[in-house]
């Protein structure tokens, strides 16, 4: 199956990422083509770091080691149906890779007690009864358990040797080499691109710490005016059933991507809500809702629904279009942005966004050397008279809408 076939499958979990399997399949392709060139031996021994005694010797057949990430443990053994990040096997030799980028090691609950992931496959690893091969913890912000003597490969280390390795193959031209080359390449990219190569800190980054604890003190005043306006706005109006979430915001929807107020249905959870009105500080994508330009945080007042309908169906253009009549007639200034847009997180969910914004850059304009206070204010003040000064028909139409 070819690589990206076998990457379609993963999704993010609270135990692992994308990136780290993207890693696991990327090394193990790496592997097969280190096997294809004659260098595998070298990779054992230099890279993987294996003790002499667990390296086969040189007149071993290392073109026959196979690379595999779809190894499952199978009855018999500790962790049955259990899945080590990357094997590789041969005569005489079994070896595992679990890599590890910042998750922890999962626990393992049996009769026998308790064991941790390398636990569980370094043991698997020594039943097979064979002189070669061995247990090897790949990891970059991952410590090993205290319990741990085994190999440890950090990300950085791995990142230095390849490089040293890419300067030794350069002069050389066999097809396997060649195309082991432009894998090195493209792998040594990836892990830089994640800053998996090393620690460095610009002057500048040091110097802005101070700079960004003020902008956040700001956000959390300015969140404060957002809040204020949000529970006087929501008084005396009948359109539904909105109420501030318990802690005022939840999910996504909370520091450091957003500081303000929150309503949904109920009162629900935002994570557990399919609609939201909002008044603050958008300063990080929530939900898929981000800033206009990335980085710089603006004031925000909006609503979204997220469905399963189409954007296409009747209905569902016939609400945007009603939303962004109303609050344009609303609030003809405001500038207001009303479109559906895909749930980045679901391919078959779809959100619509009306919202109005102004950045703080904007904000910092109009106010000059003023404070920002009264100016929020008024933009808050403003839009959220517009969302709470919608008809019912419309709050009716989201709700019949929502997944």
């Amino acid at each position: 199956m070819p690589l990206l076939s076998r990457l379609y499958t993963y999704r993010a979990t609270e135990a692992r990422s994308p990136t780290e399997d993207f890693l696991s399949e990327a090394l193990c392709e790496w592997l097969v083509l280190a096997t294809e060139a004659g260098i595998i031996d070298r990779v054992l021994r230099e890279l993987l770091q294996l003790p002499a005694s667990q390296c086969p010797p040189a007149a071993y057949d290392f073109a026959s080691i196979r690379w595999s990430t779809q190894h499952r443990i199978g009855p018999g053994y500790r962790g049955t149906g259990k899945r080590p990040d990357l094997v590789g096997q041969g005569k005489d030799f079994f070896l595992l890779i679990e890599n590890k980028i910042g998750a922890g090691f999962t626990q393992h609950e049996d009769e026998d007690g308790s064991a941790h992931q390398l636990a569980l496959y370094h043991d698997y690893q020594q039943r097979q009864d064979l002189p070669y091969g061995g247990t090897v913890l790949l990891t970059h912000h991952t410590l090993p358990p205290p319990d741990w003597t085994g190999p440890v490969l950090p990300w950085t280390r791995t990142h230095r040797w390849l490089v040293r390795l890419l300067e030794t193959l350069l002069a050389k031209s066999k097809a396997a080499e060649v195309t082991l080359k432009y894998w090195t390449r493209h792998l040594i990219a990836f892990i830089e691109e994640n800053q998996m190569n090393g620690t460095r800190i610009a002057l500048s980054d040091l110097i802005a710490i101070p700079a960004y604890e003020r902008l956040q003190d700001g956000m959390r005043g300015l969140a404060a005016i957002a809040r204020k306006e949000l529970t006087t706005l929501c008084k005396g109006y009948a359109w539904g059933d909105f109420k501030v979430p318990h802690g005022w915001t939840s999910g996504e929807f909370n520091e450091p991507q957003f500081f303000g107020g929150l309503l949904t249905p109920g009162g629900v959870k935002a994570n557990d809500s399919s609609r939201i009105v909002w008044l603050g500080i958008l300063a990080k994508p929530a939900y898929g809702i981000g800033p206009h330009i990335d980085g710089i945080p603006e004031l925000s007042v909006g609503i979204a629904l997220w469905t399963e309908q189409s954007p296409s169906a009747p209905e569902c253009v016939s609400l945007r279009d009603q939303l962004q009549q109303r609050l344009a007639a609303l609030t003809p200034n405001m500038g207001w942005e009303v479109d559906w847009q895909d749930h980045a997180a679901d391919d078959e969910i779809f959100a619509l966004v009306a919202r109005a914004r102004l950045s703080l850059i904007e904000l910092h304009q109009q106010t000059g050397e003023d404070f920002w206070d009264n100016a929020a204010q008024s933009f808050f003040n403003t839009a959220g008279k517009a969302v709470f000064g919608l008809p019912a028909d419309i709050w009716e139409q989201l709700g019949k809408l929502e997944s």
